[in-house]
């Protein structure tokens, strides 16, 4: 029972905890619910634009 109790650990540290939006910010829905590759196509586009 052990083996289901142990944390896993990343270079002797415990992980922490994703740091990811929950909803996404282009269309407000849940990320983990439908598909998003537009908005990932809309983020792509504006991370690029920001960049230029």
């Amino acid at each position: 029972m052990n083996a289901l109790r142990r944390k896993t650990k990343i270079r002797g540290c415990p992980m922490r905890p994703l740091d990811c939006r929950v909803m996404c910010e282009i269309c407000d829905k849940p990320r983990n619910r439908g598909n998003h590759t537009k908005c990932s196509a809309e983020r792509q586009r504006r991370a690029q634009e920001n960049a230029s």
